[in-house]
C-alpha cells in the first residue's frame, strides 16, 4: 500500500509540475490551436535517449497544450518508419538512417526538428574477442536491418577493415537488453549497445571492442520526422509537439532527480545505470532543433555510404523540412 501511494504521489506531482511548466506557454498554445489532437508518436525502439519523449508525457506537457498523444515503442526505425508510411504513427522519433530508406523507396518522409545529438553507441563482445577485427567470422547483433544500428554496425565494421556482407553474420536482436540477453545464451558473439546497456554488458564481463565517438564527433542519434502530407497539414499540431519536447528537455536539465526515476521507469532501466546514462545524455539534448555538426553529418553520410542506403552526400533539402527550426523563435516557450 505504502508503495502505491508513493507512486500515484509521483505520478500527481509530475503531472502538477507539467501544468507550471507548461503555463508560460498556455496562451500561446490557445492562440495556435493544433489542427488534429490525437497524435501517435512512435520511438524506433525504448531506449534511454527518449527521455524528453517520457518526460513530456508523464509531465503532462502534451496535455497542456491540447494534445493527446500515444507514444509507441518499436523494435528499430525500420519498423517504426514502415508504421508511419501506413499511417498508424504520425510522428517517427529515430535516427535519419530510417527516412533516408523510405525516401529512397519513393516515400515523401521528412525531418522537421532535431534536437538529440549523441554519439552513444559501443560494441561489446564475448572474451576472447578484443577488438573489432576479431569479429571476423562471428555473429553481431543490430536492432533490425535498415536501422541505424545496422548501419553504425556496418560502418565501425568496414573501419576494421572487415566486409559486412562476407566476414561477418549480422544478426537482427531488438534493443540493447534483448542484445545482451542474446550474447548472455550464447546467440550471439558481439553487439551494439547504448547506455546504460554498455555499462552492464562491462560488468558482465564482456570486452568493449569500439566506441561510436572513436569515428564520429557526435550523431543524430535521434530526429522527429513524419510524412510531408502530415507535416504540410498540421503545422501547429507539430509546433504543440515540439513545445512540449522542448519544455522536457528543460525539466530534464533542472531535475535529475526526476530524470533518472523516469529513465527506471520508463526506459526500463536499472536504478544502479540510470544515473551514470542520464550524466553521460545531458549534454545532447538541444531545444533548438539542431542536426548534428557539420562534421558529424559528414561522418553520417559517410556512414550511410558504407551501409549502401545512398551513393553520395544528400543536399539538405533532400530529408530535411526547415520550416519549424527556421521560425522557432516565434513559436517556442
Amino acid at each position: 500500500m505504502r508503495f502505491h501511494q508513493k507512486r500515484r504521489g509521483f505520478l500527481a506531482a509530475l503531472v502538477a509540475m507539467g501544468a507550471l511548466c507548461a503555463s508560460g506557454g498556455h496562451v500561446a498554445a490557445q492562440s495556435q490551436k493544433p489542427e488534429t489532437p490525437n497524435v501517435t508518436v512512435g520511438l524506433s525502439v525504448n531506449d534511454s535517449t527518449f527521455l524528453p519523449i517520457y518526460l513530456a508525457e508523464a509531465a503532462g506537457f502534451y496535455k497542456a497544450e491540447g494534445l493527446n498523444v500515444k507514444v509507441l515503442a518499436f523494435r528499430g526505425g525500420s519498423d517504426l518508419t514502415r508504421a508511419l508510411v501506413a499511417g498508424s504513427v504520425h510522428i517517427g522519433v529515430a535516427a535519419p538512417t530510417s527516412v533516408l530508406a523510405a525516401i529512397n523507396a519513393g516515400e515523401n518522409v521528412k525531418v522537421f526538428f532535431g534536437g538529440f545529438n549523441q554519439a552513444p553507441f559501443f560494441w561489446f563482445a564475448a572474451p576472447p574477442i578484443k577488438t573489432m577485427a576479431e569479429v571476423k567470422g562471428k555473429r553481431i547483433g543490430i536492432t533490425r536491418f535498415g536501422s541505424s544500428t545496422d548501419a553504425l554496425t556496418r560502418f565501425a565494421l568496414t573501419m576494421a577493415k572487415l566486409d559486412p556482407k562476407t566476414d561477418v553474420r549480422i544478426v537482427q536482436g531488438g534493443g540493447s537488453a534483448e542484445r545482451l540477453a542474446a550474447m548472455e545464451t550464447k546467440q550471439i558473439d558481439a553487439g551494439i549497445f547504448t547506455w546504460p546497456h554498455n555499462f552492464a554488458a562491462e560488468d558482465r564481463g564482456y570486452n568493449l571492442i569500439a566506441r561510436q565517438s572513436d569515428f564520429m564527433p557526435d550523431f543524430p542519434i535521434q530526429s522527429f520526422y513524419a510524412m510531408q502530407a502530415f507535416i504540410d497539414k498540421n503545422p501547429q499540431t507539430l509546433k504543440a509537439a515540439l513545445r512540449a519536447f522542448i519544455r522536457a528537455v528543460r525539466l530534464a536539465r533542472e531535475d535529475r532527480g526526476l530524470s533518472v526515476k523516469t529513465l527506471v521507469s520508463r526506459a526500463g532501466l536499472e536504478e544502479k545505470y540510470a544515473g551514470r546514462a542520464y550524466d553521460q545524455l545531458i549534454d545532447g539534448w538541444r531545444e533548438d532543433g539542431r542536426l548534428a555538426t557539420e562534421d558529424g553529418m559528414k561522418k553520417f553520410f559517410d556512414m550511410a555510404i558504407a551501409a549502401g542506403d545512398v551513393d553520395s552526400p544528400w543536399p539538405r533539402e533532400k530529408y530535411w523540412d526547415d520550416r519549424f527550426a527556421a521560425s522557432i523563435d516565434d513559436w517556442k516557450p
